[in-house]
This record gives structure tokens, sequence and C-alpha cells, in this order.
């Protein structure tokens, strides 16, 4: 107990389960208040990393993800990355944490893949395309995967000096 009568909590006390739903729900109202005047562009964001993962330390920074309509992406993604940028931004600005941002729509297929399946969505446009572009993700990811793997252990080879 300190003099006031209360109990200082160590880190370990701390239920980081809470505070990820806490930073979860948070973000997710945020976005909602952020892109509703965008809502044309944005598909749907993806909380991950840290966060998502409920890994995060005192000073990691938020990572978003974004993916953006397809037509729109296309015709303009500089102009894409500057709504992320200027999104991400916003929240930095309404949750007093660091933001890093990525568009999925012009990552790897392997970043994107981990993004969405180890995140949480923070936003969607649309249930049913959300679902549509999670499966599609899903399904090239598993075509090229025997790839990915061969790729790997060739790699694992090469470093360990071996033909």
């Amino acid at each position: 107990m300190t003099k006031q009568g209360l109990r200082r909590i160590r880190p370990t006390e701390i239920n980081t389960d809470r505070v990820r739903m806490f930073t979860v729900e948070r973000l997710k109202k945020v976005m909602q208040e952020l892109i509703d005047l965008k809502r044309d562009l944005i598909r749907a964001v993806y909380l991950f990393g840290s966060f998502a993962k409920g890994t995060e330390k005192a000073k990691s920074d938020i990572d978003i993800a974004f993916v953006f309509n397809e037509r729109f992406y296309k015709e303009d993604p500089f102009r894409a990355l500057q709504e992320a940028e200027l999104l991400g931004a916003e929240i930095s600005k309404k949750i007093q944490r660091p933001v890093d941002v990525v568009i999925l729509n012009g990552a790897s297929l392997s970043f994107a893949y981990h993004a969405v399946r180890e995140g949480v969505c923070i936003y969607e446009n649309d249930l049913a395309d959300r679902i549509l572009y999670e499966v599609t993700l899903d399904n090239k990811y598993q075509d090229i995967l025997p790839f990915i793997k061969e790729l790997r252990d060739e790699k694992r080879r090469v470093l360990v000096g071996r033909d």
C-alpha cells in the first residue's frame, strides 16, 4: 500500500488481454469516426503486430494495414498512400501513440496473408466484401505456399553452405 492507501500495480499484474481489448475497441471506434468520409475508398483496416498479438511494450507503435478499393488503388496508388498516412496521423493524434501504416494492396502476398491472419479487423466497409478478400487472400497464399517452403529450404541450404 502507498501512503494514500492505494496499492501499486506491478506490470505482471496487469491483465494484458483487457488492455489489448480496450485498445482494439478504441481503435475500432476511432476508425469508424475517421473513415466515414472515405467509406468508398477503404475496404478494410487491420491492426497487426505486437498490439494484435498482445505482446506490445510501453513504447510499441501501432501497426495498421489498409485494404483500399482495388480500382481506387490501381488508379492512384500515391493518393492511397497519402490517405493511409493521413489517417495514421489522425489515429496517432487521437490515441496518443505512434502509428505505422501499410497498404496491403501493394504488399507481398506473404506479408498481407500474415497481417490479416494474425491481425484483428478494426474496420470493414462491408462484411461480405471483407470475407471475400480474406478468402481470396488465403487461397492465393495456399497456392504459393509449396513454393515458399521450397524457397525457404533452399535459402537454409545456402546459408548452411550445402548444395
